[in-house]
């Protein structure tokens, strides 16, 4: 046997034991989840209780991978538990810096729906910014601990410009293009005023439909949400001063919100929605999503968030402390 085809037969070795590994994983996971889901059903098989939400990384469209939550997949489950008759309530677990502009307005709108029959209760650990945040606004109550990170509300788009970077390599760009402005996001140049400033509107208009909805999301006036809607950060204890938060707490304090907010003093069990076969195959892998930070897209998202770090990485520029 010839060194590539041993290279490629160990290759399919490692893999093949790696899906080993992770199936026997999903079936002790599966025998150890403490709220499994019989009969098909997403949260219960007819037990009441409070469905827990976890929108935890860096929110994206679609179905989502390991790590990260998927808006489709989230709201999927928002309107399953909306109209689900055992669950009560929804607790949502933030963790999150943030994501992308559409799918968090998808997430959004599936809890304001939600809100309106049933209450739903947030609770931030380590962050919940710009769109953590926003995801957050939807609740009725939100609690976070007096060092989790809160805010960074705003919007971002980023163009780096690689041409001095090409001219040093000796790499030159010829763009053939149909449409006047159709390379304006690529970063092989500077962007011309015309451009930044059509790139600013489409920043603005999204800043005005985030303010809007948390004007919404947390019964505020709009002048108190743009006060603090300027990009800041805030620490548990400044935003809980500012309103930006209710009150400190994590899972068992937004539980007793949910209870008075029931008005009931009923032993209320978490309901976790039972994984999907890819989620769990996923997690036993112990794989690690990559989220891309594309340029020329919008984003709600905090800077120091891993997924704009590896951004600049990846573009060989040195990171700021």
């Amino acid at each position: 046997m010839d060194r590539s085809r041993a290279v490629v037969a160990l290759a399919l070795a490692v893999s093949t034991a790696a899906i080993i590994l992770g199936l026997f994983q999903i079936g002790a996971q599966r025998r150890s989840q403490e709220f499994s889901a019989p009969g098909g059903a997403l949260f219960s098989g007819g037990q009441a209780g409070v469905a827990l939400l976890e929108v935890h990384g860096v929110i994206e469209d679609g179905w989502g991978g390991p790590g990260n939550p998927g808006a489709d997949r989230l709201v999927e489950r928002i309107r399953m538990a909306k109209d689900d008759p055992s669950v009560r309530g929804l607790l949502l677990s933030i963790n999150s810096p943030g994501g992308a502009v559409g799918a968090t307005k998808k997430i959004y709108d599936a809890l304001i729906v939600f809100r309106k029959e049933k209450p739903i209760i947030a609770y931030i650990t380590d962050i919940g910014a710009s769109d953590g945040y926003y995801v957050a606004s939807a609740a009725n109550r939100i609690y976070a601990y007096p060092g989790s990170i809160i805010g960074s509300i705003g919007v971002i788009m980023i163009h780096p410009n690689a041409d001095e970077l090409l001219k040093k390599i000796g790499v030159s760009i010829t763009v053939i293009k149909a449409g006047r402005l159709k390379d304006s996001s690529y970063p092989f140049r500077n962007m011309t005023e015309e451009e930044r400033l059509m790139h600013q509107s489409i920043a603005d208009d999204a800043y005005d439909q985030f303010i809007r909805d948390l004007v919404e999301g947390r019964k505020q006036p709009e002048a108190n949400v743009r006060k603090w809607g300027e990009g800041r950060i805030f620490s548990g204890v400044q935003a809980r001063k500012e309103q930006i938060i209710d009150e400190f707490g994590g899972e068992d304090e937004a539980m007793q919100a949910m209870k008075d907010k029931l008005k009931t003093k009923d032993d209320l069990p978490i309901l976790r929605p039972r994984k999907d076969f890819f989620e769990e195959l996923m997690s036993g892998l112990s794989m690690r999503s990559r989220v891309s930070v594309f340029p020329g897209r919008v984003y709600f998202l905090h800077p120091d968030s891993t997924a704009v770090l590896e951004l600049f990485r990846d573009a060989g520029k040195p990171l700021s402390p």
